[in-house]
């Protein structure tokens, strides 16, 4: 019997046996990373403002909820650091500013524990829901867009970017892949104002999101005259909800994230005032160049960029019949340099949803250039 891929029952039932098995994996082997206690604590936080009553919680409920193995990895694994959170309940009470500020995420993990769910497994829950909403509006956008081959291949790239792992994690990285997706599904319809209206809402999931925001702003300022009310509105929104959201939990700033991330751990960091020198700055940023050439998840994504720029170089192409290509690609370049940039690391979930808009891009120029010859592989 000949199986017809052109079928989209076919193609469908492709993609959910790829988002079943983004669900069973992430439900059989969580990542369990540490940030995952962090996030708890900020989600309780709501309830127990109590730093000692705070951390008896999260750690006895820790403790219940891993391996016995799994518990030491999390509370001690040769870590001061670790140590210092599994034993100092105000040195613990510290990192809740790094974790507060996702508000999207622990919101809606405080929810899922409203309706009787654990606290840890809401944490991997979100980023599975979210993995699978992700794919699941990017196949919306582009099931009629691009040749049938580059939907099935598709979750070949996703799973390529890193997105098993990503399913797998107790971060808000996941909600940032979704909040792409929809930007893809949304401005790939036209549906412009509906896009401003919830775009703000993208800084809750994580606070780097702002630099997409402008740049998506941006283009649609110069280029929908029509809608630049919409965009002033948008853009005030976001900086509202930016400035908001820094202010009300007392977020660190770029220089202490920085430092405790690239410089050196420290457990106190609302005891020290941080700053970053000259020096150490590019002793960091030479670090991420170092990783950057031995990240084979972004050595790919730059090789298909940089030859897709090329040939798009020696193609004449109009801007106004192609926006979507050129608007993809531009934005998740200059997002990706922006973000090194300012936290010179590559590391994967940072940057999944923009690797993917790159190569929706390159999909949707090359079905161009075959549905010239002959449409009908659409």
């Amino acid at each position: 019997m000949k199986i017809n891929f052109n079928n989209k029952n076919i193609l469908i039932g492709y993609y959910f046996i790829f988002v079943s098995m983004l669900v069973l994996i992430a439900l059989i082997k969580p990542s369990l990373n540490w940030d995952m206690i962090g996030y708890v604590a900020s989600v309780k936080n709501f309830e127990i403002n109590n730093p000692v009553e705070l951390h008896n919680f999260v750690f006895h409920n820790l403790k219940e909820f891993v391996s016995p193995d799994m518990y030491i990895l999390l509370t001690d694994s040769d870590s001061q650091y670790r140590i210092d959170m599994a034993t100092n309940a105000n040195l613990f009470y510290q990192q809740l500013p790094f974790y507060e500020i996702r508000i999207a995420y622990t919101f809606c993990i405080y929810l899922m524990t409203k309706i009787g769910l654990n606290i840890f497994f809401s944490t991997y829950l979100v980023s599975i829901i979210s993995s699978v909403l992700g794919v699941v509006f990017l196949f919306n956008a582009l099931k009629d867009k691009i040749y049938i081959g580059f939907l099935y291949a598709l979750p070949l790239f996703l799973m390529f970017a890193g997105i098993i792992n990503l399913t797998r994690l107790s971060t808000p990285d996941s909600m940032a892949f979704l909040c792409l997706s929809i930007f893809v599904y949304l401005f790939s319809n036209k549906k412009i104002i509906f896009l401003l209206a919830i775009m703000p809402l993208f800084v809750l999931v994580r606070t780097d999101m702002i630099i997409f925001n402008l740049l998506v702003f941006f283009v649609i300022f110069v280029i929908y005259s029509n809608h630049r009310k919409s965009v002033y509105i948008s853009l005030l929104a976001t900086i509202l909800f930016y400035l908001s959201i820094n202010s009300v939990f007392n977020n660190y700033g770029w220089a202490t994230i920085f430092s405790v991330t690239l410089v050196e751990r420290i457990s106190n960091p609302a005891d020290v005032m941080l700053s970053i020198s000259v020096g150490e700055y590019l002793k960091a940023f030479l670090h991420g160049i170092i990783g950057m050439l031995g990240d084979r998840v972004f050595l790919g994504f730059f090789s298909i960029t940089c030859a897709f720029l090329l040939i798009i170089k020696k193609i004449q192409f109009s801007f106004q019949e192609n926006k979507e290509i050129f608007i993809y690609g531009f934005i998740s370049i200059l997002y990706i340099f922006i973000h090194f940039i300012l936290f010179p690391v590559v590391w994967d979930r940072f940057f999944i949803g923009f690797y993917t808009m790159i190569i929706v891009s390159i999909m949707l120029f090359i079905s161009k250039i075959i549905t010239k010859n002959d449409p009908s592989p659409l």
